[in-house]
């Protein structure tokens, strides 16, 4: 288990000194505060702020996210507020001279374009040139124990996990460009709509009736909403699975990590930094959940708003 463990703290040390000890802050809870995705565009157009002004449409649902916002924020706020131990200190056994080694900057340009397994291969060559004298770290209180058991069964996962979401990104795009396409060919069927139009003319110049071109842009305007319509199905049922993955996936893990006081009595440096780390993964789904979902709200908004301005013409 320590040895895992420090492998973990090696492979990342170069890019993650910000997370050192758990923060006191429930991430479940954030995750259940996200507002879902709108149901429909009327929905998301009548819940969320809509800027027509100097001719530019701006829909931004700020106010809606306003308090999960905040809680990200502050957490984040929180570790990098935290100071950042050189790295000999994190892991023992490991000489100042490989801590220098890690932290140069031409050990961080490498490591960059390194795949997981070369980083791994590198963190165990440096484990196979510690000290064996090192000093065994302290055993961690029981409570600590547990929310670290917990973790391990998460992490020995996520090889399989990694998988799977590469699936899930594939169809997701895949899904991405089926939509933007469908809305870009209603454009140009409305182009080629109102240039069939009888022309009325003035003098040397002609155009389209405006009254004809606006009851053909309300007509695709509808379409477009019904298409978005149907991609917000889509979206709210993709977020909700992903919600509920997450969840389940870290529940027991955080009930565990409070109960161990967010590993407040544990005397070891790699068993905070850990937990730290695992908060930080569960805080990155809180903000691509957040992200998702405020995007849904935004875009699908700005159909309704293309409508209504038509309206007004």
């Amino acid at each position: 288990m320590r040895t895992i463990i420090t492998l973990v703290i090696i492979s990342n040390i170069v890019f993650s000194l910000s997370a050192q000890v758990p923060v006191k802050k429930d991430l479940m809870q954030m995750l259940e505060k996200i507002p879902p995705p709108p149901s429909t565009v009327k929905d998301s157009y009548t819940k969320i702020s809509v800027n027509n002004g100097s001719g530019e449409v701006e829909c931004s649902a700020d106010k809606l996210f306003k308090s999960i916002d905040q809680d990200i924020n502050g957490v984040i706020e929180e570790f990098e507020a935290q100071p950042k131990p050189d790295a000999s200190s994190m892991v023992p056994g490991l000489s100042s001279e490989n801590a220098q080694k890690m932290n140069s900057p031409e050990m961080k340009k490498k490591m960059k374009k390194m795949s997981k397994e070369e980083k791994m291969k590198m963190a165990m060559e440096m484990m196979n040139s510690m000290s064996a004298g090192a000093p065994a770290a302290e055993a961690d209180p029981p409570l600590v124990r547990e929310a670290m058991d917990e973790w391990q069964k998460i992490y020995n996962g996520i090889q399989d996990e990694f998988q799977r979401s590469v699936s899930e990104q594939q169809e997701e795009l895949k899904a991405v460009e089926d939509y933007k396409n469908s809305q870009s060919k209603l454009d140009s069927l409305e182009s080629a709509e109102i240039s069939k139009l009888p022309r009325i003319s003035s003098g040397e110049m002609s155009a389209p009736d405006p009254a004809k071109v606006k009851t053909v842009k309300l007509k695709f305007a509808d379409k477009h909403i019904a298409a978005a319509n149907k991609r917000l199905e889509q979206i709210r049922v993709q977020w909700q699975q992903s919600t509920d993955q997450a969840r389940a996936k870290y529940k027991a893990f955080y009930k565990k990590l409070i109960a161990a006081n967010y590993a407040a009595d544990s005397k070891n440096f790699s068993t905070k930094k850990v937990l730290a780390d695992a908060q930080i993964s569960i805080l990155k789904i809180v903000q691509h959940q957040t992200g998702q979902s405020r995007k849904a709200w935004e875009e699908s908004a700005s159909w309704q708003t293309r409508r209504v301005n038509i309206e007004n013409q």
